[in-house]
């Protein structure tokens, strides 16, 4: 690998920018890009970013746009890329000192293994601990390989970290429904593991969170919210990944009512259950008129 890309998406961050663009400049490895998408922000954002473009500190690449959310800047951050890993780093987050060290050296062990779509390692808090309060499960090779879709067989279902082969990244754009911003990653990362892709997890801690009040992990039943139809194709994902009968029943009965909230009530009939989507038809409603009350008391 020549080049790491490490990407950031930011909105209204000018005051937690600086701290990760001082761990960058920290970094024992500097064969990197940060590509930062401002993604319409309202603050003293391009401020910042005008700072640290001029002292030349790291090799850095700012896109400004107007505010279309998460999903849609990680698809600009891949389309400008030139790293042959791409790395996510949000901007109210930091990484170690050898984090780029450390991925260089594991991206080699699965370049040009055709099985893997990316290397993975822990989130912490600053205190050092796990963010699950658990260590991943990992084997006597020092890491466990696993798609997306098996990370709670090795307690990698919470915060972990990833860099993905931007090559392959590319191949699965991030959804969005036209008129809103967001919809859950797992939409794409888990058709990663459908199609066969594993990721090396490692339990090494290299990114440092601290989640701040108005952050999207914090506010995802806002989210849900605002984007309604978002949530929805998350939903309708689901129906693919071989669940039981009742929790497919659940996940429709979710689909619809949300796609009724987002005015789409009969999106079921373009869905993965297209006939237990007809079934669940009117409880799904139900569910919808109890998701609406609570949708406005918050």
């Amino acid at each position: 690998m020549k080049l790491l890309t490490i990407f950031t998406p930011t909105y209204n961050r000018a005051h937690t920018l600086p701290r990760l663009y001082e761990s960058l400049c920290a970094q024992t490895d500097k064969r990197f890009e940060w590509i930062v998408v401002n993604d319409g922000s309202t603050d003293n954002t391009n401020e910042v970013l005008n700072r640290i473009q001029r002292e030349q500190a790291v090799n850095i690449i700012v896109i400004n746009k107007e505010n279309g959310g998460k999903p849609r800047a990680i698809n600009d951050g891949l389309k400008t890329a030139n790293g042959e890993f791409f790395f996510m780093v949000d901007s109210d987050d930091y990484i170690t000192p050898d984090a780029v060290e450390r991925l260089f050296c594991w991206c080699r062990e699965i370049e040009d293994d055709e099985r893997f779509v990316a290397v993975g390692a822990a989130r912490a808090y600053p205190n050092g601990e796990y963010i699950k309060g658990v260590a991943p499960k990992i084997d006597n090779a020092g890491y466990v390989d696993a798609t997306n879709l098996e990370r709670a067989l090795y307690d990698l279902d919470a915060d972990m970290c990833e860099a993905y082969k931007t090559d392959i990244f590319k191949k699965f754009p991030f959804k969005v429904w036209d008129g809103e911003n967001f919809a859950p990653e797992q939409i794409v990362l888990n058709e990663m593991a459908l199609s066969g892709y594993k990721i090396r997890w490692r339990k090494d801690k290299i990114y440092i969170c601290e989640y701040l009040d108005d952050g999207l992990t914090k506010g995802s039943d806002s989210l849900m919210r605002r984007n309604p139809m978002g949530y929805a194709m998350m939903y309708d994902h689901m129906l693919k990944y071989g669940y039981p009968l009742k929790k497919r029943i659940k996940c429709v009965c979710n689909m619809t009512a949300l796609a009724t909230i987002g005015k789409h009530p009969f999106y079921f009939l373009k869905s993965n259950a297209k006939f237990l989507g007809a079934l669940t038809f009117f409880p799904s409603l139900l569910l919808a008129a109890r998701r609406k009350k609570q949708f406005r008391s918050m």
